[in-house]
């Protein structure tokens, strides 16, 4: 046998070999497919325009405008909570119109943006009550404000997993954690300096993050909105390093650590409302996602960021579910870990 199949021969086997290689470079992209398969099975998100509506009493006007969207399957139809929400989202370009009830009870307002208005006049015409079109000005980086709450999650939620899961998986396969089980160190010392460290890392982070955004991008930013996102990171972060823990005390190899990292990323950024709301996707798939702390943490951020929500009473549902999250994810990750295997 030459020399040239003898080397291809052993390439192959030492590739073959490597569960983490087998499994990332054979298996990950038909997983990859299906996911975008499942993802995108009813056609692109955007393919229909979003109609925000606006309803703050009982409308006849804005039922019959409703009832008459719904036969159009070129148009989804949804209700805000409040008009400031809907407007954050037209001026974001989450939303193609705000449908609302005239100030004076007869007819209704179509508000869109101000590369919508052949949209929005095509709309009114179809509409059974008499609408009033009103042209919103938005700002020219809308639709990278909307963006923003995504990449700020995707950053935090990278950080968390590969910061706490691969020096966790590194430290015991290079047996660091067994020398450290022969010193006096308690394991819940140990675990929270590396918990603190990681965390001010993210905190420059995303302060510089949110620094570019602002002066580059002009995203709107006050000093109570700017302290919620402070606030919805660390504990974002906190909730991504334990699952990172979870995923280290279950994994002892850190190449196979990172490849399973890396597979999981890339379905959890289509399943969190990073680029496109989970409406927009099949049932079971946006189910999946609303249970995602990442999809909190996005949700979180837009409402603080877009909508000008700052109330705690209104934030404290997404907060609490990240932060069950948190405490699930550590709970395991205490019980599991051992100095060495």
């Amino acid at each position: 046998m030459s020399a040239f199949l003898v080397l291809v021969r052993m390439r192959l086997l030492d590739t073959l070999r490597n569960r983490s290689s087998v499994g990332f470079t054979l298996i990950f992209p038909v997983v990859l497919l299906a996911v975008l398969g499942l993802v995108f099975m009813n056609g692109h998100p955007f393919e229909r325009r979003y109609v925000a509506v606006v309803s703050a009493g009982e409308s006849a006007a804005i039922e019959r405008c409703v009832a008459e969207l719904g036969a159009f399957e070129e148009v989804r139809v949804g209700r805000e909570r409040t008009e400031a929400e809907a407007l954050g989202k037209l001026r974001a370009r989450m939303a193609s119109a705000v449908l609302s009830a005239a100030p004076d009870g007869e007819g209704v307002v179509l508000r869109v943006g101000t590369r919508d208005r052949i949209f929005g006049g095509g709309l009114a015409a179809a509409l059974p009550a008499t609408a009033r079109l009103d042209v919103v000005q938005g700002p020219a980086w809308g639709y990278v404000h909307y963006l923003f709450p995504g990449i700020l999650a995707f950053s935090v939620l990278a950080s968390g997993l590969f910061g706490m899961g691969y020096p966790m998986a590194l430290f015991r396969q290079n047996l660091f954690l067994k020398k450290l089980a022969t010193t006096p160190l308690p394991k819940g010392t140990f675990i929270a300096a590396n918990v603190a460290a990681r965390s001010s890392i993210v905190l420059v982070q995303v302060v510089l993050l949110v620094g570019a955004a602002r002066l580059f991008f002009d995203l709107p930013l006050t000093l109570a909105s700017f302290g919620w996102l402070l606030v919805i990171s660390m504990l974002g972060v906190v909730t991504f390093l334990g699952a990172g823990f979870a995923l280290a005390t279950a994994i002892d190899n850190a190449e196979l650590l990172v490849d399973v990292i890396s597979a999981i990323n890339m379905p959890i950024v289509f399943l969190s409302e990073m680029f496109f709301p989970l409406e927009s996707l099949p049932r079971f798939l946006a189910t999946v996602g609303a249970l995602l702390p990442s999809t909190e943490m996005v949700r979180l951020s837009r409402a603080v960021l877009l909508y000008g929500v700052t109330d705690v009473s209104s934030l404290a549902g997404g907060l609490g579910m990240m932060a069950l999250w948190a405490a699930a994810t550590f709970t395991i990750s205490l019980v599991s870990f051992k100095w060495h295997a």
